[in-house]
């Protein structure tokens, strides 16, 4: 997997107020901190998912909420190949532990290691 995309947005993006207009998001491996911190924010997966975004893009969060679906999708999909569900308490992260992806749909996909 590569360490970074970028995404060609659908539709240019820019914010009422603002002379900046958004046209690439470029994504990197996210941070532990970063997975972390998008985890605990409070809402949908899609608001988890777009603070995770605009953590590493490094692009305002609003801009985010901007994105069309479709690019949306598309950089969730390239983050979830970095995102894993921890071990539930009692569990080891030994090689017969499941890592579990969610996708923005709330879809659940498990994986053995």
């Amino acid at each position: 997997m590569d360490d970074t995309k970028i995404i060609n947005l659908k539709k240019p993006i820019t914010l009422k107020g603002d002379t900046k207009t958004y046209e690439t998001v470029t994504l990197r491996e996210p941070e532990v901190d970063e997975l972390d911190r998008s985890a605990q924010v409070q809402g949908s997966q899609y608001a988890a998912n777009a603070a995770l975004i605009a953590m590493v893009s490094g692009i305002p969060l609003p801009v985010i909420r901007k994105m069309v679906k479709t690019d949306y999708e598309e950089a969730v999909t390239f983050l979830s190949g970095f995102t894993w569900t921890p071990p539930q308490s009692g569990e080891t992260s030994g090689t017969d532990a499941q890592t579990s992806l969610t996708s923005s749909a709330g879809d659940q996909t498990t994986l053995a290691s």
